[in-house]
């Protein structure tokens, strides 16, 4: 029997995470949470089935995931969930490698989407989104609630701190530490330390 899961978040990346559960046998869908779109609303063939007050009246314990790419908007609507009955489940695509799974850790609630590699001695934080076809080098961390987005290329030894942004096509080299809160534009080349809470952009990446 497949154990219930809802999704919060009904937008694309919502969507994306719906065809990602579909093709697991472990979990089944069983609504979206969204506060910006009416109770009932069919999405993908899933009803809304209300916003972040619905997880207050839960009768028995269910499975969620936040299926936002802001880390900013993940790291506060985290904040605010305390009901003991929600329990945030690693979502993993089958397609995904993890080539030395026991030197791996995955934090509660990461999504981890097809086509990614992830070599060895990785630690991935809580509320991670890892999304279509990047690579991860060898020790590398990705702090809480950060997103990397398609096509991103991590190479070993990089340290991303919490709620960090990294753009789609973005290739980060080795041995660098990019600060909590920033952000890593489209198609950037990262060869030097990003301070927190800045945005680089560009070949070689530079501050905006």
């Amino acid at each position: 029997m497949r154990e219930p899961l809802l999704i919060y978040g009904a937008g694309g990346l919502g969507r994306e995470v719906l065809s990602l559960v579909r093709s697991l046998d472990q979990y089944e869908v069983i609504g979206f949470l969204d506060d910006n779109i009416p109770k009932g609303t069919l999405i993908n063939k899933v009803k809304v089935a209300g916003g972040r007050d619905t997880l207050c009246t839960l009768d028995s314990p269910v499975n969620l995931v936040l299926a936002f790419g802001d880390p900013v908007r993940k790291s506060l609507l985290a904040a605010k969930i305390h009901s003991s009955k929600v329990h945030y489940p690693v979502i993993r695509h089958p397609s995904v490698i993890l080539q030395d799974e026991s030197t791996i850790t995955i934090g509660a609630g990461s999504i981890i989407c097809a086509g990614c590699i992830l070599t060895t001695g990785i630690t991935i934080g809580n509320h991670v989104l890892i999304n279509l076809n990047c690579t991860v080098g060898h020790d590398s961390r990705i702090g809480d609630f950060s997103s990397v987005m398609p096509g991103v290329n991590v190479a070993g030894e990089v340290e991303i701190g919490k709620s960090v942004l990294v753009g789609s096509g973005a290739n980060i080299v080795n041995r660098i530490h990019i600060g909590d809160g920033s952000k890593v534009g489209m198609g950037a080349v990262v060869i030097h330390e990003v301070d927190p809470g800045i945005t680089v952009v560009g070949i070689p990446a530079r501050k905006v």
